[in-house]
């Protein structure tokens, strides 16, 4: 019984130990990329491609509303519907 539990005791302190040297959470690790998840002050990389679509998204349906105003597409004919007949 005695050599069983110097055993277990033995086991834990030997499983921690070997957590304990992951290299992963160093510090020098840890002082290289102090946010590693962020592309500027306050956004991720995704939040920021997200962000960066929106702007071109209305970048482009601006284009097409430049275009129609410069054709004068964006408004009705003022010409009359009805056909005229010179007498």
């Amino acid at each position: 019984m005695h050599k069983c539990i110097i055993f277990t005791t033995g086991l834990i302190t030997l499983t921690t130990l070997i957590g304990c040297q992951s290299n992963a959470h160093s510090s020098n690790a840890i002082l290289s990329d102090l946010t590693p998840n962020l592309d500027g002050l306050a956004e991720t990389y995704s939040e920021n491609d997200a962000g960066i679509a929106v702007v071109n998204n209305d970048n482009e349906r601006m284009y097409v509303d430049d275009w129609r105003r410069a054709l004068l597409l964006d408004k009705p004919s003022a010409l009359s519907p009805y056909p005229v007949v010179a007498d």
